[in-house]
């Protein structure tokens, strides 16, 4: 008699660029999307499948195990795989943009190790892009789910599978039946808080790279700047959703994909216990994954340091958790919520400066919804320089965060936006720890993405802009390559993008502004995304 299906694979797949490292092409081209240039993808572990695995692995009679492609080969991924084919009931795939190809090569290769193991898809790139997956690839994917709102469908459909019992209701997800997509719409579900720390090694050793990339990389910037010495990071969800996301008004560039609730938090003295879990761990860096907490989540920030939890205020100062999170800078404006945020234990937040001209600002899509949006982005570049002051005010230190690249920028905008954003960070020198500076890339699920496949829709925002862009000939041909598509070449979806919306520049030309910015970076001694 077989052993029954009890394990759960979830694996973040290997960035799709590393994948043929050897056979990346010339020696020429110019190559801006590889996943070692991401600053935190190797620092720290993945929430999302340590979340989904705790989750499942805490339920009778699942086995959850985590597996991320940062740290591992896709060889050494199938091969642990392929060790316990017997006994897996299905493997779970987290697809972004950047790793979905890889994605799609694990779930054929386990259907060829076993084709009784499920495939199961979620994250962003497949909640973007779900029908065209499926209609591709529904002979490999059992099922997949979109948003955010996926526990409770997820298990259902676990249960379902491991019990041979037909297909039923899964809430949030969407999948191929009978030559035919059906899709079941999500539920509301609180933030899941049973992480296990311990599944991180269970599977496969991570934490040992984690913590080398971590200390490398940043710890000795924290101490210089901060003063603390921290030795482990780990993200820690105490809410999700961004203020942007409440109006369905995204910056253009983000491809979040939300799902079915714009915001979703823990109550104070729940957030705590998240917290402390991760404490008790032996985490004494947390990064807390939530978007631009002063004006998302003002409410909970207050609430958490009206109600310091015991344990913490038996802690020394210098002994508690440093916490990190995300802040636009003009929400590091609101005095009364950083203030709460410093007691809490924040001492560097990631200010996405993004662009330094408020041309750029607006066609970023960075403002706050507003009457006049004009004025809303020279406010924004105003925020942007005030965030230095504010950050010295509240003894925080900042990751700043530059975007190269917008529908319609031009030399004259390149060139203010790198005199700004080399200005801003001589100005932040004593408090910035580090910067990301990188060229836009469209992804599917943001607007630039829409723009590269709606012709109509990128000529009215640049008529809006008063910024050139290229011919409608141009953008159709372009627009042709990219619908109806699950795959395509990140690479050259970067390279199409400037050449259709930045006619005036080209992809050399914005990689050598990055690396002028990187260069003044490391002058003043600032770190920046891809120093290994």
């Amino acid at each position: 008699m077989s052993e029954p299906r009890v394990v759960v694979f979830f694996v973040n797949p290997p960035n799709s660029n590393d994948l043929d490292a050897d056979d990346v092409g010339e020696a020429s081209d110019i190559v801006v999307s590889k996943g070692i240039q991401h600053t935190d993808w190797a620092n720290f572990p993945h929430l999302g499948i340590l979340s989904l695995a705790s989750y499942v692995d805490a339920l009778p009679g699942f086995e959850g195990c985590y597996v991320d492609g940062v740290i591992h080969p896709l060889e050494r991924i199938l091969a642990v795989i392929r060790e316990r084919a017997g006994r897996t009931l299905a493997v779970c795939l987290s697809a972004i943009t950047a790793n979905y190809e890889a994605a799609i090569r694990i779930a054929g290769a386990v259907k060829s190790i076993d084709s009784n193991i499920s495939i199961v898809i979620g994250n962003d790139h497949f909640t973007a892009l779900s029908r065209e997956i499926l209609h591709r690839h529904g002979d490999l994917i059992d099922c997949g789910f979109v948003g955010n709102e996926v526990y409770g469908g997820l298990v259902d459909f676990l249960r379902d599978r491991q019990q041979s019992r037909a297909a039923s209701l899964y809430p949030g997800s969407v999948r191929l039946e009978s030559g035919r997509i059906v899709a079941d719409p999500a539920i509301r579900e609180p933030v899941n808080r049973i992480i296990d720390y311990g599944l991180i090694d269970r599977t496969l050793p991570h934490t040992a790279v984690y913590t080398e990339n971590f200390t490398r990389r940043l710890g000795r910037r924290i101490l210089a700047l901060t003063g603390r010495q921290v030795r482990k990071g780990v993200p820690v969800e105490i809410g999700r959703g961004c203020i942007k996301f409440s109006g369905d008004d995204a910056c253009s560039f983000c491809s979040i994909q939300y799902g079915s609730m714009w915001k979703n938090e823990l109550p104070a003295d729940h957030a705590w216990s998240a917290v402390r879990g991760a404490w008790e761990a032996g985490y004494d860096y947390l990064y807390v994954t939530a978007d631009e907490l002063p004006l998302t989540f003002a409410r909970l920030m207050l609430d958490m340091a009206d109600s310091p939890p015991p344990w913490w205020c038996a802690l020394p100062v210098d002994e508690r958790p440093v916490l990190v999170g995300y802040a636009r800078a003009d929400g590091m404006e609101k005095e009364q919520v950083l203030k709460a945020m410093s007691e809490i234990g924040f001492r560097i937040l990631f200010v996405g400066v993004d662009a330094g001209a408020a041309r750029s600002l607006l066609a970023l899509n960075k403002p706050l919804r507003n009457k006049d949006p004009v004025a809303a982005a020279h406010r924004m570049a105003d925020a942007n320089l005030r965030a230095l002051y504010n950050a010295r005010a509240h003894g925080v230190a900042i990751k700043a965060g530059f975007v190269l690249g917008h529908l319609g920028m031009n030399e004259a905008l390149l060139a203010e936006n790198i005199e700004t954003y080399i200005a801003f960070l001589k100005a932040g020198r004593d408090v910035i720890i580090s910067a990301d500076i990188e060229l836009l890339s469209p992804e599917p699920g943001s607007k630039d993405f829409r723009y590269l496949t709606d012709p109509d829709e990128a000529e009215t925002m640049s008529d809006r802009l008063g910024l050139a862009i290229g011919s409608r000939a141009l953008r159709q041909h372009v627009a042709n390559r990219y619908r109806n598509v699950d795959i395509f070449d990140r690479e050259a979806a970067i390279d199409d993008y400037i050449g259709v919306f930045m006619p005036e520049l080209s992809k050399e030309r914005l990689a050598t502004a990055r690396d002028q910015v990187r260069g003044e970076c490391g002058r003043l001694g600032i770190v920046i995304g891809d120093d290994l």
